[in-house]
């Protein structure tokens, strides 16, 4: 009997040891024989068709410019709808399949193919016919990634700002889970029509110089589980079995005796 209960030991000693975590697993940017990595260069994102791009065209000197400007069809709102969040679904425009947007009062602007910083001087150039002080501020508002996976908050992200981190974007989907394989991350891209996949690896410092560190528009972030899920989310129902065995190799023992 004393066989029986010394295997049974050694198998909830196994699943101890598979359960377990090293503390390398955990961490983020572990030194590298490189030394300091350098920052991945982002080119800046050009408009797509199809985008969603925020325009305001506001003067200081002339109030009455804003609502000129202004898609709104009741311009006695304007005034406070411009710093709201239903000023800027107002003041949203989609890219055409052709490339371009109908911006009121200046007409149509070609977005398509160019950075915001190229749009926004284009606006601007059209505004300055009307107003001598133009204030033009673009947007991308169609700037989503999803991170799914081994996350503790799988969700669609609307970025506001001009970039966006791929550890930004985990931090926003409540970090990963315990059962996350921080090596195995994988970005799901749209590159000239065609999806590609970028391998991450977050343990490692080279992150900083991979072209999946800033991510783009419509980027899928998918962390992987690793290998020892399954025997982990099992481990309670193992441990049960286990000690229904042993517990019956210890009667047998008693009533043999």
């Amino acid at each position: 009997m004393r066989k029986e209960l010394t295997l049974v030991g050694l198998l909830l000693l196994l699943l101890f040891t598979t359960s377990c975590n090293k503390h390398s697993q955990l961490l983020y940017l572990q030194s590298s024989s490189n030394g300091s990595a350098v920052l991945a260069q982002q080119e800046p994102y050009k408009i797509s068709p199809k985008d969603e791009v925020y325009i305001q065209i506001s003067s200081v000197l002339n109030k009455e410019v804003n609502t000129l400007f202004s898609s709104s069809a009741n311009s006695s709102m304007m005034g406070n709808m411009m710093n709201s969040d239903v000023g800027v679904y107002v003041n949203t425009y989609s890219v055409t399949d052709s490339g371009y947007v109908e911006v009121p009062l200046i007409g149509r602007v070609t977005a398509a193919g160019k950075t915001l910083n190229e749009l926004t001087y284009e606006v601007k150039q059209k505004a300055l016919e009307y107003v001598t002080d133009a204030v033009v501020i673009v947007k991308l508002m169609s700037f989503r990634v999803t991170v799914i996976g081994e996350v503790k908050k799988p969700t669609v992200i609307t970025n506001y700002h001009d970039k966006l981190t791929i550890l930004e974007a985990i931090a926003q989907a409540g970090d990963m889970t315990d059962y996350a394989d921080r090596q195995k991350v994988t970005i799901v891209r749209s590159l000239k029509g065609q999806n590609v996949t970028i391998p991450i690896d977050l343990n490692s410092r080279t992150l900083l110089t991979n072209p999946g560190y800033n991510l783009q528009p419509g980027d899928v972030v998918i962390v992987d589980p690793r290998k020892g899920k399954a025997t982990q989310m099992n481990i309670p129902t193992y441990s049960i079995f286990l000690s229904s065995i042993s517990t019956m190799i210890l009667l047998l023992n008693y009533i043999v005796k």
